[in-house]
């Protein structure tokens, strides 16, 4: 199957085609730990998530890194202030992220390389620029001549001319020019710093991921990732750097992932205006924010809030509910007793659902349209089973074969590619009780409750039956009947 992104280079939707035919090298740009993680910093590494599941489902073999920047500015000063080594900030900042990505089901690169742990192929690399003149050493540091580089602005589509001194640029009266920028930076009192030729100090913020990716990769990658707030100038400058050094381009695709704003305005650490993850999971299974991602293009700009994550709360949930009804008629299906077979199959869209799905993956990681490709299904299906009920038949026999094949298949799918579905149903809705949803009765309450209901209905005594599920609905329980028993599930 083809797959396409929206190339940022070239500015328009384009198919993939890696340098090495089945192999996929990709560089992804990580966060600067000085700060707690919050759903903004997520949104991007949930975009790594799909893209490398989704290479990975297409058959690819993925090589992928996402950087540390482990000693930066912000870094130093927060590190000043608390009295604390910059290693000692950063290692609190990672755990946390860490923490992050086991909690949501992100999978980690097979590198991640830091700042501190690459100095020598950063030296190296600003030696080369220097003795091809695209870098010279003022009293300040290292700096590049952006002026140099032909094609500087080719990625943000920036005219060089246009460019203002200040504008996301470093003002300094040591450089040639005010539009250079800094490959190292000479240390002042109290910085952390390294030996180099050209004097003690510490790396730009560019000059770090073209290391990085060179050591790792060689000259080329396939695809670049990040933020699309990283675009100009952290992405033109490595751009520059990498092909003055190289001659040969970064990177053939680049993509960059959407913001996200918090009730239409844009999150801030300064103003405190954002969500921190720990205060999300307060509120919220982990797999509410994944759904939350997945409903729209990770490319498109997310305005997060807080109706937003409980409606996909709703989605969730009834996904497993579907999925809990499901599992009942694939374990005992062949055992209904009713001997007249429905008249129509209810599961035939089983056959061609994941490939359904993984079209619109495909196509520049529209995981929108595959999961409302999977609601239709799941719509679809609980009408016909709800026809199926009322009728007092049983399934077809073609129906059976494709829930005790294709069904396992595509929920094994929908977790290992989306990410999605990583509970058994009755663990999500025992879990779901702690969010505090409407329900205090315990679970050894509810499971007697319905063994009264099921006495009640073998004893055909309807209006006990019915009164036990209003009871419990009344409670915040819902109960749901089905052929390997009674299911439950938390009202939302």
């Amino acid at each position: 199957m083809a797959i396409q992104f929206f190339n940022t280079l070239s500015g328009k939707k384009e198919p993939f085609k890696s340098l090495q035919n089945g192999k996929v090298t990709m560089y992804c740009c990580g966060v600067t730990p000085y700060g707690n993680t919050h759903i903004g910093h997520s949104r991007t590494f949930f975009s790594y998530d799909l893209l490398y599941r989704t290479l990975k489902d297409q058959g690819n073999e993925v090589d992928w890194a996402r950087n540390i920047t482990d000693v930066d500015d912000k870094i130093i000063n927060k590190a000043n202030s608390e009295n604390i080594s910059c290693s000692q900030l950063v290692s609190r900042y990672v755990s946390e992220q860490n923490e992050m990505l086991e909690l949501f089901n992100l999978l980690r690169p097979m590198h991640e390389p830091k700042v501190t742990e690459t100095i020598p192929q950063i030296i190296t690399l600003i030696e080369k620029l220097i003795e091809k003149q695209f870098a010279y050493v003022s009293q300040s540091g290292v700096y590049y001549r952006v002026r140099k580089f032909e094609e500087y602005g080719k990625l943000s589509k920036n005219k060089i001319n246009d460019l203002k001194a200040g504008a996301r640029i470093e003002v300094d009266e040591t450089k040639e020019d005010a539009l250079d920028f800094a490959l190292w930076k000479f240390a002042k009192a109290g910085e952390v710093f390294w030996s180099s030729p050209w004097g003690d100090g510490r790396p730009g913020w560019h000059v770090e991921c073209s290391a990085m990716i060179h050591s790792l990769f060689g000259d080329s990658i396939d695809i670049h990732m990040g933020g699309r707030d990283l675009i100009f100038p952290h992405h033109e400058a490595e751009i520059a750097q990498s092909e003055a050094a190289s001659g040969k381009p970064l990177a053939s695709t680049w993509l960059h992932a959407g913001m996200v704003t918090l009730y239409g305005e844009k999150m801030s650490k300064s103003t405190n205006h954002l969500v921190a993850i720990k205060d999300f999971l307060a509120k919220y299974p982990s797999e509410v924010l994944r759904l939350v991602f997945l409903s729209v293009s990770y490319s498109q700009t997310l305005d997060f809030t807080f109706e937003l994550a409980t409606e996909n709360l709703k989605k969730l949930a009834k996904i497993y509910r579907f999925v809990s009804l499901v599992n009942s008629y694939a374990e005992q299906s062949n055992l209904i007793s009713a001997q007249k077979e429905f008249d129509g199959l209810i599961f035939a869209d089983l056959s061609n659902l994941t490939t359904k799905m993984k079209e619109f993956l495909a196509d520049d990681l529209n995981s929108n349209g595959a999961m409302a490709t999977f609601f239709d299904f799941i719509k679809n299906v609980n009408i016909q089973l709800g026809k199926l009920e009322k009728s007092g038949q049983k399934l077809r026999e073609e129906d059976i074969l494709l829930l005790k094949t294709k069904w396992p298949e595509f929920k094994n799918w929908l977790k290992t590619t989306l990410g999605i579905l990583i509970d058994e149903p009755k663990v999500f809705f025992e879990n779901l009780r702690n969010y505090n949803l409407g329900t205090e009765i315990s679970v050894e309450d509810i499971e007697l409750k319905i063994q009264e209901r099921t006495k009640a209905r073998a004893d055909k005594d309807w209006a006990k039956s019915d009164a036990i599920r209003d009871e419990l609905l009344a409670q915040g329980v819902q109960i749901q009947d089905a052929p390997a028993g009674t299911k439950w599930t938390v009202v939302i």
